[in-house]
């Protein structure tokens, strides 16, 4: 039986699973810290300068990372499938951005791996990787149009279009992170969809509760916002609000049969139980309704595979790019 290594390269922590070519996880590996970002700078309101990145910040550290984690699996995987955050070329595995690993960019990092392991190595932008999971197995297996939001360190997405995914010329197509929230305030870090993310909900929920940022993660921000605390569910109502409404716009735009809420904190029945009561006011209440029988009626889903959709997607595109899957 095939078996591969497959890794989610996220903001907090580095994810590794061994897993086989059916989608199924054999073995989840112990986490690894990323320490690539410094998030109390990025969110400091009041910071004057000071870099943003961490300890990790160099190809050469992350294969090093990775020569941890592959080396009990050497000669026993076929190959490694990961899931990297930024804009990619999922097809030759170059990266023109890194998100929050940001030495990556500019980088041929799947060729750099590939030599370096020897095994067959590649790489799907985070975002994409959950759409292509929840396509493959998950909550849009019935869907011709869908898209998927993943409320991480910042939002990954990946949009499906007559059941393809959308890549975009520039491989930058579903790069929800840079959506516009507020057009009056275009030059405010916190007016773009990013802020949304479970990140940008912690550090504002931290930052209004008076609380320290390394204190405040998804399990404490909704301990707070299920205890009514009203610092942190007025950070939150605003969170539901910009989210339901890009998902509205991204329904109107591209005719989607259904949105899928991805990232840990997607597990939070109040969270999606917010987010679909949002969207149900827009359809409600929307006033251009009269005028057309075709006006937005989004449809709001939890992820299948939650924090395992980034590894289930890279493992596809790892499988239909080496031409073993039809």
């Amino acid at each position: 039986m095939a078996k591969y290594l497959v890794i989610d390269n996220g903001g907090t922590f580095v994810k590794p699973a061994i897993m086989d070519g059916d989608g199924n996880i054999l073995e989840m590996l112990e986490k690894v810290p990323t320490d690539s970002i410094n998030v109390n700078t990025v969110f400091d309101k009041n910071r004057e300068g000071g870099s943003v990145t961490g300890s990790l910040n160099s190809v050469e550290k992350y294969l090093e990372l990775l020569d941890g984690i592959y080396a009990p699996y050497k000669g026993q995987v076929d190959g490694i499938a990961m899931s990297f955050p930024g804009v990619n070329d999922a097809n030759t595995g170059y990266c023109y951005s890194g998100g929050a690993f940001m030495f990556a960019a500019g980088q041929p990092l799947g060729p750099i791996m590939q030599e370096h392991f020897g095994i067959p190595c590649t790489l799907e932008n985070d975002g994409k990787c959950a759409a292509l999971a929840e396509y493959w197995k998950g909550a849009l297996q019935d869907v011709q149009n869908g898209a998927v939001i993943v409320l991480g360190t910042g939002i990954g997405g990946g949009v499906i279009v007559n059941g393809e995914l959308v890549r975009g010329r520039r491989h930058s197509a579903g790069e929800l992170s840079f959506m516009l929230n507020d057009l009056d305030k275009p030059f405010d870090a916190a007016s773009y969809f990013s802020s949304c993310g479970a990140m940008g909900l912690c550090a504002g929920i931290a930052y209004a509760c008076g609380l320290p940022m390394g204190e405040v993660d998804g399990f404490k921000a909704f301990e707070l916002i299920k205890a009514g605390d009203p610092a942190a569910t007025a950070v939150f109502q605003m969170m539901v609000r910009r989210l339901a409404g890009q998902i509205y716009n991204m329904t109107t735009l591209l005719d989607l049969d259904a949105v899928a809420i991805g990232g840990g904190i997607s597990r939070e029945e109040t969270l999606i139980d917010a987010l679909k009561a949002a969207v149900q006011e827009h359809i409600d209440k929307n006033p251009t309704a009269p005028y057309s029988a075709f006006y937005p009626h989004p449809v709001v889903r939890p992820c299948v595979f939650h924090n395992e959709a980034n590894m289930v997607g890279a493992l596809y595109h790892h499988l239909k790019l080496l031409g073993k899957l039809a």
